[in-house]
């Protein structure tokens, strides 16, 4: 696989670079309520979520959209998947442990979450073009967030269940 540096340094490499060190530095200053390696499995699962999904929608034969500025994978596409994506997870992650939500409001829960990062999602497509949408909308993803949410909860139990000293 060969790594792209931008066509041009501009809107979108700026915005994933702010925000990545915005989300990660708040990140680091909330009390920290998860284990180092229930976060790492977390971000690595979270990373490796993504890179398949995009990889399999983003490219042929269904090609729905690009990242940044070329179809091919480019540098700032991997700070896309290491930095951006997984920290969502991490404070969707801490408030389910702080409210412990379950039934209905835990559908509420996720279902907030997963328009908060179509939000976002919609702020770094329209706004800084760090995606192009081919074939995709901004409504698709809603569902998916909310799979991809409860997928994360899945493993957040797991790790709890399973691997209690981890968890700790």
């Amino acid at each position: 696989m060969i790594l792209y540096p931008p066509v041009r340094f501009d809107a979108n490499e700026w915005f994933i670079l702010i925000v990545s060190a915005l989300i990660w530095g708040a990140l680091l200053l909330v009390p920290r309520r998860l284990p180092f390696v229930t976060l790492f499995i977390i971000w690595l699962f979270n990373g490796l979520l993504a890179f398949t999904a995009d990889f399999s929608i983003g490219i042929d034969p269904f090609d729905l959209y690009d990242f940044n500025d070329r179809p091919e994978f480019e540098w700032f596409d991997v700070l896309l998947y290491l930095f951006m994506y997984p920290p969502s997870v991490f404070y969707m992650l801490y408030g389910y442990t702080y409210w412990e939500p379950h039934g209905w409001k835990l559908f509420g829960y996720m279902l907030a979450w997963a328009l908060v990062t179509m939000g976002l999602e919609g702020i770094a497509a329209y706004g800084f073009h760090v995606f192009t949408y081919k074939g995709w909308k901004l409504w698709y993803s809603g569902p998916a967030y909310i799979v991809i949410y409860g997928l994360n909860l899945i493993l957040f139990r797991f790790i709890q269940k399973y691997m209690p000293e981890v968890s700790r």
